[in-house]
């Protein structure tokens, strides 16, 4: 069995604590590992939970003193509908690093989440070292622009209209209605409808048998079993804010990246247009030079494979972020 498929959901790494830090209308839960270094904040993306760095956090924290964070409306910590935008959520991450980490910080998310890291580069540049931005939309989610980008539209509108259903969530009709593009069909490939209730199955009866491990049935790999946990429990307004425009409103993705100052690694996962569903990805062709024209101090990676790169390629996440890093302190842009 490889390494990643025995990492559980349940519990928490050796050496990490999980505690949580309260400022004005919300608790953020987190995980805080030991002080081996400079410190990192990682921060997930939409319907993401501090669970899904799992699989880079041994590594990364024998480098650095690594914080992961529970934005609002996801984990544990508070729920507040009606209340989600980048600068509430960046207003959040910026009190925290002033209040638990209490200094300059390199700060690394993924998605949404990379995109607060942009926030807090441009507007707490006092509190952050670098930025590592992993497959950040910051373009292609800000609206009115995502209203156009159709396979984005459709999978947050799913998640609104059957996660967001009262009672227990239906995430097997969510994955069984969700799809991806194929060149040249109009129509969206769905996951087998087997081996949809194949896995069902293992979630049921493994609840079943083990309620105290329920995000953890045998034989599914280390994302698929995360994934349900986070489509189970976070806040699905979230995803009607990123719709509607709440989430990207009173902010400008080009004045923030003109703003920044510190260095920035962009990781970029594979994108392209489909003629159907626009965007298959975070970052197209132009959105990529816009972001190069903008930011001073850049650097790019184009990296195969799906969005959550920590996820789906962790050791690769870990050997760029690192080679990053080492270059920055070859030439003497961290303390």
């Amino acid at each position: 069995m490889s390494p990643i498929r025995r990492i559980t959901v349940a519990g928490i790494p050796p050496g990490f604590q999980e505690l949580s830090f309260t400022s004005e209308d919300v608790t953020l839960n987190y995980v805080v590992g030991p002080d081996n270094g400079l410190p990192l904040l990682l921060i997930p993306g939409q319907m993401e939970s501090w669970q899904g760095y799992k699989c880079v956090l041994p590594q990364l924290s024998k480098q650095f003193h690594v914080f992961v964070v529970d934005l609002r409306g996801h984990g544990k910590s508070t729920r507040t509908p009606g209340r989600y935008s980048y600068n509430i959520c960046g207003n959040d991450l910026k009190r925290f690093i002033r209040g638990v980490i209490q200094q300059p910080t390199l700060v690394a998310g993924l998605s949404s989440g990379g995109v607060l890291a942009i926030w807090l580069g441009a507007y707490a540049p006092a509190d952050v070292l670098a930025v590592i931005a992993e497959d950040p939309p910051i373009f292609s989610s800000i609206y009115p622009r995502i209203q156009h980008e159709k396979l984005m539209v459709n999978s947050f509108k799913l998640a609104v209209d059957i996660l967001g259903q009262p009672g227990e969530r239906d995430v097997e009709r969510y994955l069984s209605q969700g799809g991806i593009p194929v060149e040249g069909k109009s129509e969206l490939l769905h996951i087998p409808r087997f081996v949809i209730k194949t896995m069902f199955f293992l979630a049921r009866s493994n609840r079943a048998v083990r309620p105290n491990r329920p995000y953890d049935p045998p034989f599914l790999p280390f994302n698929l079993r995360a994934g349900y946990k986070f489509l189970s429990e976070y806040d699905t307004d979230f995803s009607r804010a990123t719709l509607e425009g709440d989430l990207s409103a009173g902010f400008s993705p080009d004045e923030a990246l003109k703003q920044l100052r510190c260095p920035m690694l962009l990781m970029r996962a594979q994108a392209y247009r489909h003629e159907t569903w626009g965007l298959v990805g975070a970052i197209d062709d132009d959105d990529l030079e816009r972001i190069i024209s903008l930011v001073d101090d850049l650097q790019y990676i184009q990296i195969s494979g799906g969005h959550e790169i920590h996820l789906a390629q962790p050791q690769r996440y870990i050997n760029e972020l690192m080679k990053f890093i080492d270059n920055l302190r070859n030439q003497n842009k961290l303390p």
